[in-house]
């Protein structure tokens, strides 16, 4: 067996475990470290595969970015509390029932697709650079755009919660000075 094999099956025992302890995680940011370690052995697997540009892609976009994004949406909004009774568990068999459709298809595509490898024109991160900076600026710019609102967008909406919730606040306490106002002049 030889060395990069074992590098394999140890990066994609770490990235199954990650996925699993995504899926099952009751605490949300023990679910987004799940889902960080399991993005850091995909990279690891891109390096194996010779593909230094994705693995850094992998870990400046994914698993930096992205989990830093998703953590920040917890902080921001906060744990909801979550629905019990009969709904929960009916979501989850449907959830079940769609994974195991899911992954039959994949497993059927996956079963019958021809598998070709053409040769590639892009050979290293400069020619990809060229391309994307020259031939593809438009929808890159686009795409850092959209992330871009997307990002103010989630932040406004965690914060318009806060707002109400201190405007509400704000009232009572004015209610509450109003009431001991009156009681005040009443008594005097």
């Amino acid at each position: 067996m030889s060395t990069s094999l074992v590098f394999f099956y140890v990066y994609a025992a770490v990235a199954v475990a990650g996925a699993l302890g995504l899926v099952f995680a009751r605490n949300l940011v023990h679910a987004v470290m799940s889902l960080f370690a399991t993005l850091i052995a995909i990279a690891a697997l891109f390096l194996l595969l010779g593909s230094q540009f994705l693995a850094a892609m992998q870990l400046f976009v994914y698993g930096g970015a992205i989990t830093i994004l998703v953590l920040f949406v917890l902080m921001l909004t906060g744990p909801r509390p979550e629905a019990g009774g009969r709904s929960k568990e009916i979501v989850r068999l449907l959830s079940a029932g769609l994974c195991v459709v899911f992954f039959g298809a994949i497993a059927m595509i996956i079963w019958q697709a021809q598998w070709r490898i053409s040769p590639s024109r892009i050979h290293d991160t400069a020619s990809i650079a060229t391309i994307l900076f020259s031939r593809y600026v438009l929808p890159f710019e686009i795409a850092g755009l959209s992330l871009t609102i997307a990002l103010i967008g989630a932040v406004v909406l965690a914060r318009e919660d806060d707002v109400i919730e201190a405007m509400e606040a704000d009232a009572d306490t004015l209610a509450a000075g109003a009431e001991s106002a009156a009681a005040e002049v009443d008594s005097a």
